[in-house]
């Protein structure tokens, strides 16, 4: 659950990870480039295994979207 709420005060940057299929990471990526995001990835975690994009949100908050690469579970 998320609330929203509109506060002037000062926050901490956060990293939210957030699954996809591994079929959906590399449209991701692009729809989020095609939309002016700055976009660091897929990069390939061999310890997972999995593929991730990183990029940030308007606030500053680092944000992943982590797909496991399914041959490998």
């Amino acid at each position: 659950m998320i609330v929203l709420q509109e506060d002037c005060g000062t926050w901490p940057a956060q990293h939210l990870a957030f699954m996809v299929g591994e079929s959906e990471i590399e449209q991701a990526a692009q729809q989020l480039r095609n939309n002016g995001v700055v976009v660091e990835g897929p990069i390939l975690h061999d310890w997972i295994p999995a593929r991730s994009v990183y990029f940030e949100d308007p606030d500053g908050h680092a944000l992943e979207l982590c797909a496991v690469i399914p041959e490998a579970v």
